[in-house]
């Protein structure tokens, strides 16, 4: 009787190392190309079967959900994460599927590869949440054949979907509704370089400016990093060099409050003197003072969809790769109109 391919006789027939083996299977970004091409070739053709291969063999489906989320900091004011995570539980739920969590980070990325925890916890799917598009895990995600759902990238193939509201058409709509107020002068607070929702909602805010021929400087855009306290030192910086501007519109809550802070700090009174304007509508955004006016979205209907996108997908049906979920302007006190769109601070 035959013994059973092992890795062993893997790495003979390639004259490389287990290691080298085991890295090639788990989709480590260091090995050689034609390395992992023979080793996968040499796989088949002993009948060489990874161990979460085998156990899928044996249960004959995996019925597990990966989520698989980076930006997870302790004493965070938001609950994104939290809600989305509640989402993906509800619809696992219903069909039976278990869930398993992996917190990364862009340095964590390089020492597990995404389809080494995919394989390890042997996954019928993941969903991806925070990953930034020039993270290891991105590249990754687009070269693997596992379903795989993303939240807030853009993506659309064979076995990878995306879910988010259209932060562009959300940006925009707050820009206008700025610009309906009478104001001219109006800063970007933006988060992160490499996020995605980042580049969109700038786009959304360069959109209706352009559209209502009103100034569009580049010095009007600041880098908040989707961080309280980087958007507050930001502002400190920049609203006593800029008496002009009478609206500062925040590509998320979080940053918005830190805009505030640094606007109480100098003495500008919101929204008397500066209108201010957020993104997410985290539940703190309508206990600050002045609550604060911003564009609403359902984190726990992000997470839900995520879920019933990737399970079709696992199941093979001929679904849209696309979900928009909805949004909506939330008017509170933190934003104000002016009169002929003069500055009211000198």
């Amino acid at each position: 009787m035959n013994k059973p391919a092992n890795i062993r006789e893997v790495a003979r027939r390639a004259g490389v190392s287990i290691t080298t083996v085991s890295r090639a299977l788990n989709g480590y970004p260091d090995v050689n190309e034609e390395t992992r091409k023979r080793i996968m070739a040499i796989t088949e053709e002993i009948g060489y079967i990874p161990n979460a291969v085998a156990k899928s063999l044996v249960t004959q489906e995996s019925r597990s959900f990966g989520f698989i989320l980076s930006g997870l900091i302790r004493g965070s004011k938001h609950t994104i994460i939290q809600e989305c995570l509640c989402g993906i539980y509800a619809f696992a739920r219903e069909v039976g599927y278990e869930v398993t969590m992996f917190p990364v980070d862009s340095a964590m990325q390089l020492k597990k590869s995404y389809m080494q925890f995919s394989r390890e916890h042997n996954l019928a799917g993941v969903i991806l949440q925070g990953i930034r598009t020039d993270d290891e895990y991105s590249r990754e995600v687009f070269s693997s054949d596992l379903p795989c759902v993303l939240i807030d990238i853009p993506a659309d193939r064979n076995r990878v979907g995306s879910v988010s509201i259209d932060n562009e058409a959300a940006s925009a709509a707050m820009t206008d509704y700025l610009l309906s107020q009478g104001h001219r002068n109006i800063a970007f607070v933006n988060g992160k370089e490499a996020a995605a929702v980042s580049t969109q909602r700038y786009e959304g805010y360069v959109s209706a400016m352009r559209g209502a021929s009103a100034p569009l400087r580049w010095d009007y855009v600041l880098n908040g990093e989707f961080d309280e306290e980087i958007a507050y030192r930001e502002a400190l910086r920049f609203l006593p060099e800029h008496p002009e501007v009478t609206a500062a519109y925040c590509a998320s809550d979080l940053m918005a409050i830190g805009v505030m802070r640094a606007a109480a700090e100098l003495g500008i009174a919101v929204p008397e003197q500066l209108s201010v304007t957020g993104f997410d509508d985290i539940p703190i955004a309508a206990y600050t003072t002045p609550s604060l006016t911003t564009i609403q979205q359902d984190f726990f209907l992000n997470g839900y969809e995520a879920a019933r996108m990737l399970y079709d997908i696992i199941q093979g049906k001929d679904v849209p790769h696309r979900k928009k979920t909805p949004h909506r302007l939330l008017e509170r006190n933190s934003a104000g109109s002016i009169q002929g769109g003069s500055p009211l601070r000198t």
